[in-house]
């Protein structure tokens, strides 16, 4: 079923204006840019503590990262972002999941258009809307209904500048607002829409919904483009569920 013709006409006008990054807000658009949020000391930091090859991500993968190595602990807990999130959540946040991405000539790839709508609980639990479930080495993922990723906020930390020519995240702003599309809804809004370039410099972060439409392209020259993704929420779980 395609979107709703009468939700399609405003937000579809929205969706086909020509922007940059700079000129977004993520209280209206759901993405926006925030400059100079590391210092180089940060930025050199992690690109000394984590890399590609490194045996801990070999062994546990990029996810979880805040639990291997201290230069992503130290950002996640940084009461600098637990600020930024905070103030754009309107609440306390906790940490859903961090991860690291990093396109190289050995590992280059494309992302197509998706919205991230899964997270990682430490026990599996009966709740309205909830689901469906999964266990991936023996965690606990879900897919959320929309008021919890309502309640979400990825920052995306570069630590190299990002653009076109490395494979930047692209985005269609406000897209956010259907809410939990399907595959022919999300093909619909990409044929129909404006795609934005994350253009970034190292230090910049990227600050988006995580469910609004984004992807990326393979690097057409593949260096280095690492980025730190960090996802907070202010949703307040039951007792004894957390984040996992």
């Amino acid at each position: 079923m395609l979107l709703d013709s009468r939700k399609r006409s405003p937000l579809l006008a929205a969706l086909k204006d020509e922007k940059t990054l700079s000129a977004l807000n993520f209280e209206q658009d759901g993405v926006e840019i925030r400059k100079a949020i590391l210092s180089g000391e940060a930025i050199k930091f992690v690109k000394s503590d984590i890399d590609l090859e490194s045996a801990k991500l070999k062994q546990y993968g990029v996810r979880n990262l805040e639990k291997r190595f201290e230069s992503i602990s130290t950002l996640a807990n940084s009461g600098k972002l637990l600020s930024i999130a905070g103030s754009l959540l309107k609440g306390r946040v906790s940490l859903v999941r961090a991860l690291f991405f990093d396109k190289t000539q050995a590992k280059n790839w494309f992302v197509a258009w998706h919205q991230d709508k899964t997270v990682a609980l430490n026990t599996q639990i009966d709740i309205t809307g909830w689901g469906p479930w999964s266990n991936r080495d023996g965690v606990h993922h879900v897919q959320t209904p929309l008021p919890v990723l309502n309640k979400m906020i990825t920052l995306r930390l570069h630590i190299d500048p990002a653009n076109e020519e490395n494979g930047c995240l692209k985005v269609i702003p406000r897209s956010h607002e259907y809410g939990i599309l399907k595959h022919t809804e999300i093909e619909e809004i990409v044929r129909s829409s404006v795609a934005i370039p994350c253009v970034a410099g190292a230090g910049d972060a990227v600050i988006m919904r995580p469910h609004i439409l984004h992807s990326s392209g393979k690097a057409k020259r593949p260096d280095h483009r690492r980025v730190v993704h960090l996802e907070y929420s202010s949703y307040e779980l039951p007792d004894g569920v957390s984040w996992a």
